[in-house]
């Protein structure tokens, strides 16, 4: 068996090369462009015959030419001798669609899933999805790694007065259940209605738990929009919380998220490098995942 690998996919070389280094496993020579009509091509330089293999790529945007890349990565890998794949998807694009909300309706995250795993995938490490129930999506081992400790660390070094630790609806109780035991605070649910017919939109119909205190920590696997997280901020500044502060994994911040955000009570964000951030904001804080996923490929190895 030959020494193992990390490949880089186009979407976050950053956190790959990180990986890479901490890990101590080689980056893996690949090139990756487009054609002229936008379809991807891939090319593994390196010789993988016999050898187990990673591949770190986020579904983040773009993110169908990023899950479509990764496929590809993982077939040329199974088609040049790769002994093991391993996918690492620190970001899984689709993964707030693991259910039927109404008929006719696709379940998103599965499609995805499946996809991935007929491209030749052996195993997968994700970290944060959406739900729990993704997991049982992929018919191959999964890892699932959690940022939550991560997040904590950060947060603690700003030692906020008096914290409380928010769920903004009620599918992330248990996230932020854990979260709140992490960081020995007391816990508050803001019970929301997504509207159906609008994408993104959400409204804040009620909220329990004490939420009298100094800081308030909203929790949250992924920042997308930022409409849950803007709403959520103004119905907690209106109970009278001194300072918000934002905790989620995954930083999308698409469209005029980052804005109003900005323009929103929220006095912190801190989010990890599971996607790349660009963001030019002072309420915006990165915290690296790279030394969780090292550990973790240490173990595999």
């Amino acid at each position: 068996m030959n020494s193992p690998k990390i490949f880089a996919g186009s979407s976050n070389v950053s956190l790959t090369k990180k990986v890479s280094e901490l890990s101590r496993i080689p980056l893996g020579k690949i090139d990756l462009g487009k054609f002229s009509d936008s379809e991807i091509d891939v090319w593994v330089e390196d010789d993988v015959n016999n050898t187990n293999v990673f591949v770190l790529q986020s579904n983040s945007n773009p993110v169908n030419d990023n899950i479509i890349e990764l496929a590809l990565i993982a077939d040329a890998l199974k088609r040049s001798g790769s002994h093991w794949i391993t996918a690492i998807i620190p970001y899984f694009g689709y993964s707030r669609k693991e259910k039927q909300s109404r008929r006719g309706e696709p379940i998103s995250a599965k499609v995805i899933a499946d996809l991935i795993i007929e491209s030749g995938v052996n195993k997968v490490i994700c970290l944060d999805l959406h739900a729990d129930a993704i997991v049982g999506f992929f018919n191959v081992p999964v890892i699932y790694l959690s940022a939550l400790e991560v997040l904590a660390t950060k947060l603690k070094e700003e030692n906020p007065t008096n914290p409380i630790v928010v769920a903004p609806d009620v599918g992330g109780v248990k996230r932020a259940r854990n979260f709140a035991s992490i960081l020995s605070a007391p816990l508050a649910v803001i019970e929301k209605h997504r509207q159906v017919n609008s994408r993104d939109k959400m409204e804040v119909l009620s909220m329990s738990g004490e939420v009298s205190g100094d800081t308030a920590i909203i929790i949250d696997d992924v920042i997308s929009t930022g409409g849950t997280i803007v709403q959520s901020a103004k119905a907690l500044y209106e109970k009278g919380v001194k300072k918000i502060i934002v905790c989620a994994t995954h930083g999308v911040f698409a469209g005029d998220a980052v804005k109003n955000l900005e323009n929103s009570p929220v006095d912190k964000i801190i989010v990890t490098d599971s996607i790349p951030q660009n963001q030019k904001s002072k309420k915006i804080e990165v915290v690296s995942v790279a030394p969780l996923i090292a550990r973790c490929l240490a173990e595999e190895i």
